[in-house]
Order: structure tokens, then sequence, then C-alpha cells
């Protein structure tokens, strides 16, 4: 309804524009864009239009209620506005630009895809827009690089955020301009550019330092998006660091999907490295009950991919596909061709989380054929480092089919797309079962093209990780323990133990002891104590 009255007041162009750009600017959204500080519940206006409250004060209010993590209220601002008058009211012609555009921050706070036709609003409104008004044409391309980016479309999400910057500094607004970095640090990391990435982040981050007043939101905000790359860069104690900082101030005054969806997932997959499936599950609880309480479906869908990653990391097939059921995804589709859902937007994380759920579930041929579309829709979408990702599945759907040369011309094709990029972590991630094919490589065994020294260095970083049983190259740790506990297991099934016996000498119960040994199995690929022997001798884990 706000919409179509705002289109209909902004084809009157002496209302719509007689005050745009001419406000007070103590009183107005746009001041908020402007300094750091976000004023208090207390210090915004909640009054109806009718109690003496400006609509202008109406729009800062319902501006900044979204910006702090209420975007409940701030829609109800917005229906105050709306709801006592028709659309012929004064109030609502003079401000019809100032409420499509706080209507759209709105709506990217409330969890909502903008879609083609938000865009196409947007676009008819830069040209209502007087050249006086900086902030109000830089929050219209704010809001178009949002809408681009739930499309995937990264070029030109990355325009429209580099003429949001330009604008926001030209009015003045260097705290707004600030927030545009991390877009363009997203839009790196999924173009597979890590390094440029973290210095997209480190470049915000100094310019924060020179800002007069408190920007820890937004600090916080960047730190959260900066955990992501550090954790696809295997970098685990930065991540940690920069998410144990960051959390509080997200959870308690930021409703961004982007950043709530990062911190969650980073959350998620460094306690499913450090403890496993019930750490990562315990997580993800918790990032469940965050979503319902935000009354936010996208982000309960992405950590219901997330907890089908752990899921089927960790075998346990059956239930993972009990969940993909749950919330509507086929296997055999490829969910970003939904053009209602943006989900496989992210990262491409949807599209993985089926390929490799699909190979797991021993289905190496279906897997093939589905990462052939899956990595057609990353192509199209610039997503290099989903499109990695995938080629990562591919080397494993070809080695569950004795393809070893296709499965090492797989993964040497995925890090070649990533050329120098510090990656290591989506490899690692997959498991055990890729030695092999990463050791064939450094051996030249079905190479066609052969590695040069940076893959060569990569390669061997990432056989010393698992050789090692899981030392972190970049945080300079002693022997993982974890590693030491799996070997331990894997020599006394060697020796023929019983689950019982295992659990006397581990000082665990026998309950312990399955779990354990149903991990080890999932990370060598197979489904029995024989093969478990086999497959560790035959990798080296334990001796002949």
């Amino acid at each position: 309804y706000i919409p179509q009255m705002v289109q209909n007041n902004l084809e009157k162009p002496k209302r719509a524009t007689s005050t745009v750009g001419h406000t007070d600017h103590n009183n107005d959204w746009r001041s908020y864009m402007r300094v750091p500080n976000m004023p208090g519940l207390d210090e915004i206006a909640t009054d109806r239009p009718g109690d003496g409250v400006s609509p202008q004060a109406m729009l800062a209010s319902a501006f900044v209620l979204a910006k702090i993590g209420d975007p409940t209220g701030a829609r109800e601002q917005l229906r105050h506005m709306t709801s006592a008058t028709d659309e012929t009211d004064p109030a609502v012609g003079t401000h019809a630009a100032d409420l499509l555009l706080v209507d759209a921050h709105v709506r990217v706070y409330e969890d909502r895809a903008l879609t083609e036709e938000d865009s196409a609003r947007l676009k008819r409104l830069l040209s209502y827009l007087p050249a006086s008004d900086q902030v109000g044409q830089a929050l219209t391309f704010n809001h178009l690089s949002t809408a681009a980016l739930h499309r995937g479309e990264f070029d030109r999400a990355q325009d429209h955020a580099e003429n949001a910057i330009r604008l926001y500094l030209l009015g003045g607004a260097q705290f707004g301009s600030l927030h545009m970095h991390t877009h363009l640090g997203q839009i790196r990391m999924m173009r597979g550019d890590l390094t440029g990435a973290i210095a997209q982040y480190d470049q915000m981050e100094r310019s924060l330092d020179q800002l007069d007043g408190d920007p820890q939101g937004l600090r916080a905000i960047c730190k959260a998006l900066k955990s992501e790359v550090y954790y696809e860069m295997n970098k685990m104690g930065d991540a940690q660091s920069l998410l144990t900082d960051a959390l509080t101030s997200i959870e308690q005054t930021d409703a961004w999907l982007d950043v709530l969806a990062a911190t969650y997932r980073v959350r998620a997959r460094l306690a499913f490295v450090q403890a496993g499936l019930p750490g990562a599950l315990s997580e993800l609880a918790h990032a469940d009950a965050a979503a319902r309480d935000r009354q936010m479906p996208r982000l309960a869908r992405l950590m219901a991919v997330e907890r089908i990653r752990a899921l089927t990391l960790s075998d346990e097939i059956k239930t993972a596909n009990i969940e993909m059921q749950r919330i509507g995804l086929d296997p055999g589709k490829l969910d970003a061709n939904q053009p209602q859902m943006d989900w496989g937007l992210r990262h491409g994380t949807t599209n993985v989380a089926i390929a490799r759920w699909l190979v797991r579930a021993r289905r190496a041929k279906r897997a093939l054929d589905f990462v052939d579309l899956a990595e057609e829709n990353a192509i199209r979408g610039g997503q290099l480092l989903s499109l990695a990702k995938l080629r990562v599945i591919r080397a494993q759907a070809h080695l569950q089919l004795n393809g070893r040369s296709d499965a090492t011309s797989a993964l040497l094709s995925s890090i070649r797309l990533l050329g120098k990029q510090p990656f290591r972590r989506f490899i690692l991630d997959e498991g055990l079962s890729l030695q092999p094919v990463v050791q064939a490589a450094l051996d030249g065994e079905r190479v066609k093209v052969p590695i040069d020294t940076v893959q060569r260095h990569q390669l061997s970083e990432i056989m010393h990780h698992w050789s090692s049983g899981g030392i972190s190259s970049t945080e300079g740790q002693s022997r993982d323990r974890q590693g030491d506990s799996k070997r331990r297991y894997l020599e006394l099934l060697a020796q023929g133990f019983s689950n019982k016996e295992i659990g006397r000498v581990m000082g665990v119960s026998s309950n312990t002891v399955k779990y354990h040994l149903k991990q080890i199995y999932g990370e060598l690929q197979v489904h029995n104590r024989a093969r478990a022997v086999s497959q560790a001798r035959m990798l080296g884990i334990i001796d002949g």
C-alpha cells in the first residue's frame, strides 16, 4: 500500500519535491547518515502524526528504529503516518520521496528481499530527487546495491555501491559512505578475492577510527563480516576473536540479514571444527531462536542450510534429508533458479550443501549432473568462491566413480580459480576423503598441466594440516588433540577391540565411543570397522 501511495504522489512533482532536500537536518533521517551516534529508544518519536509529531520526525523515527534492530516498530511508524490519511493528504505528498526511501530501508531490516519492482521504483525516484539532495540519492543507490546483491548481480551491485559512496561523501555523510564498504567487502569475498575483502574491511576500520562520535555498531558489523573471510582462510583464531568482540553488539542492535547470517554461520562452523556436530547444532539452535524472536524467516532458512551442511559432513545423511524436505529443498533442482528466493545466492551456500549431500549419499552421478547446473549458475553470477567449492565436490564425486584423473583435474581447477588467494578451509572441511586426490596432484599423477610453485605450496599446506592431525599453520599450535584421539581410536580398532574395551582404554562410555567412531567413518568415507582400518592404513594415519 505504501509504495503505491508514494508512486501516486511522486507523479505530482510540485508536491513530491516541494521540501525534499530542504529539511531540518536536526530532525531528519539524513542526519543519522552523517553522524555515527544512534539515539536510544527513549529519544525517538513514537507518537502518531496527529499527536503533533511532524511527518519528517516520523520518517526519522522509522529509519532509526529499523537501523537499531526494531523493524516492527519502524513499520508501525510508517503505518501511523499513512493509516489516518488518504493519499491526497499533503503530509504524505510532501514527503512522498522520503517515504519511499525509508520504506525500502525498513524492508531490508524486515528480512525482505528487494525485488525487481522495488528497483524499478527506486530508479524512477532518482528523477524526482533534486540535485541538492545528495544523501537522498545516495540512499537510493544504497538500496539499489542491496537489491542487486539479493539477485546475485555483483557487477551492478558494485556500481551502485560506488555511486552511493560518492554521493554520501558529497552530502557530508561519511558515516553513510562507510556502510557501503560492507557491500564491497561481501562482493569481493563472493568473487573469491579474500585478500581484497580483508583490505576493504581494513580500510573501513581505519576510516571509522577517524570519525567523531562512537561508531561501535558499524565497527561490530565490519568485524562480523571480516570473520567470515578469515574462516575461509583457515585463520580460526582471528575469526573467533572478531566474532567474540562483535556478537553482543550485533545481537542487541542489528537486524541486517547479511550480518546476522554471517555471524551465526561462522559461529556454527567454528563450533563444528572444535566440537563436531553437537557443537554446531548447539550454535544453530541459538541462531534459530534469534530468527524466531526477530521474525526473520530467511535467516531461519539460511540456518537450516547450515544444519544440513553440519549433518552431511557428519554423515547423518537421513537426518540431513529430512531437514531438506522440511524447508522444501529438492536435491534434483537448483534452489537459486527459484526467483522468489535468494537463499542460493548467498555464497552459493544452498547449492554447495545439496551437491555435498548427493556425494555423501553415494549418488555420485546425480551429484555430477547437479554440479553441472550449479556451476553454470555460479559462473553467470561471478561467484568464484562458490564455483571453487563446487569443483571440490565434483572431485569427490569422480573419486567415488573411480575417475581419479577427473577427480585430480577438478581439484586443480578449483585451486587455479582462486589463484594466489589464501583459501584453505573449504577443502579441509570436506575431510580426509580428499587426501588421495591432493597427494596425487602433488605427485604429478594424472595431472595434465603441471602445478606451479604457488599451487604446490597450497597443496602441501593442506596435506600438512591433515598429516599433523589438524595443526593450524596460521596459529602455530602444537599437535591437535582431536587428531591424536582419532588416531588412537583407529589403532584400537586395528587391534580388534570392542566398543566396550575401547571405552575402558579411552576412559569414556560406549555411547561416546559409538559417536566418535561414526565421526571417523564419515571423515574416511567408510561404513564399517574393517574398511576404516584399511583406509586409515592406506592414508598413513596408522601403521600397517
